[in-house]
């Protein structure tokens, strides 16, 4: 069993004890309003109503050619391949003690408009701000990553995506660990035919603690090729 998740094991114990520090992963209240701000904004800095984001989405459709929002599903398998201490960007951990784990993974899938394809992922979790299931030593935590999904081909298309969920460590399967989500395509981080699409979806991968198999899952929807101007991207994976 890999080293890191020996440590989730302990931590899991040391939970069940009672040493988790209630409510001490807050978010400054101010944090959350910006983060809405944000989310509320028009894509334009000079769009702020619903009309001229209308009036801007249809002007940048004539400009290329989209393609019409289809069903998005993948599967795959893979291995984990490496947990380390800290966050897997390298940016200063924002657990409410300063303890992030890393998780990394890389294997193969099958997906709707790439076909079969290489995968990596990389996941950090908070470590410091995790919940017992109720399941004497079960944990969640919470965690974000970034996947990469490239295809077969000469050209090469990669597919990236950011995703947010709970990590998990199952009590009643061995302590195996699964992450679940909602991911949100990333056209910064796509390249080829991908570097324009947009889409968001569920999905899930799932670890055995015995030797870190994993398998991944996913569905939503995808627009290969839309309007949406290109942001910029804040992970890689």
């Amino acid at each position: 069993m890999r080293g890191s998740l020996k440590a989730s094991i302990v931590l899991g114990c040391s939970l069940a004890a009672g040493a988790i520090h209630a409510f001490a992963g807050n978010t400054d209240p101010a944090i959350v309003r910006k983060a809405f701000e944000r989310a509320t904004r028009s894509i334009t800095s000079n769009a702020d109503n619903s009309a001229s984001f209308e009036q801007f989405r249809q002007s940048n459709a004539a400009s290329v050619k989209l393609s019409p929002l289809a069903a998005f599903s993948m599967q795959g398998t893979g291995t984990l391949i490496s947990t380390t201490d800290g966050t897997c960007s390298g940016a200063v951990c924002s657990a409410s003690l300063g303890d992030c784990e890393c998780a990394k993974y890389q294997g193969t899938l099958n997906a709707t408009s790439i076909g079969k394809a290489s995968w990596t992922a990389s996941v950090t979790l908070n470590a410091d701000d995790c919940t017992n299931t109720g399941t004497p030593s079960g944990i969640c935590c919470f965690g974000d990553g970034v996947l990469g999904a490239t295809d077969n081909t000469k050209a090469a298309n990669t597919l990236s995506m950011s995703f947010t969920g709970p990590v998990c460590f199952d009590p009643n399967a061995s302590m195996d660990m699964s992450v679940s989500g909602t991911f949100i395509i990333l056209p910064a981080g796509s390249t080829g035919k991908f570097a324009l699409s947009t889409g968001t979806g569920q999905i899930n991968v799932f670890s055995l603690a015995t030797d870190g198999t994993s398998y991944l899952a996913g569905d939503g929807l995808i627009q290969v090729v839309s309007p949406l101007p290109t942001p910029t991207a804040t992970a890689t994976p």
